[in-house]
């Protein structure tokens, strides 16, 4: 992923703060007659010294058929993104070109397959971090057991060891403090702005 200075991002805890925090990403792998792509939720996981992605997908998708018991991959992450306007950058001189502001973060690393008892274990721990604001909470326990061993015939559960991180936050970083407060001024006219102004104004 092309991410320059002073929008690269390679400090550790920040990548796994966003991958926390934007956990729904894009699986690409190899393919023919194209690269192929899958859209899942990860959630990351650190033990014997390294970091995993966790995750699963349907048996039936071709992209995961296609993969060999360990196969290099790429993820991506992506966060709040939006238009940029000259007259956001510059509302007297109109002086400076538009952008897109975005955050983005690109794993690279080694899939492999895990059998069903660690499968389940997954589905456990994505549930748990997904529900923990709910005012129930599902307990994989209390589900009829025979619905549930048929459903997880048709998923397979994966790790993706992590060996290449980046990210790239292109936030205004290389304007002053005006500048970007008129961006902010801008862009507080469209609703859908609201996570994209926070993120701007928490990194820098």
């Amino acid at each position: 992923m092309y991410s320059p200075r002073p929008f690269q991002i390679s400090d550790f805890d920040i990548i796994s703060s966003f991958i926390g925090d934007n956990s729904f990403a894009t699986l690409i792998s190899n393919g023919e007659p194209y690269p192929m792509a899958t859209h899942i939720p990860l959630y990351m996981e650190e033990r014997d010294g390294g970091h995993y992605l966790i995750g699963h997908a349907a048996r039936a998708n071709e992209q995961i058929r296609r993969l060999e018991d360990s196969s290099k991959v790429t993820v991506i992450f992506q966060g709040p993104h939006g238009y940029i306007s000259a007259y956001a950058k510059d509302p007297e001189g109109m002086s400076i070109l538009p952008t897109w502001d975005y955050q983005m973060v690109e794993i690279r690393g080694q899939l492999g397959f895990v059998k069903e008892d660690r499968l389940r274990e997954f589905l456990v721990e994505l549930m748990k971090r997904q529900e923990h604001n709910e005012p129930k909470r599902m307990n994989l326990d209390d589900y009829p057991v025979d619905v549930l061993q048929k459903k997880m015939k048709a998923i397979i559960g994966f790790e993706i060891k992590i060996e290449e991180a980046i990210g790239c936050f292109r936030l205004n970083q290389n304007r002053t403090q005006s500048e970007r407060q008129d961006i902010i001024n801008r862009l507080k006219d469209n609703p859908s702005s609201a996570r994209l102004i926070a993120e701007i104004e928490r990194f820098n």
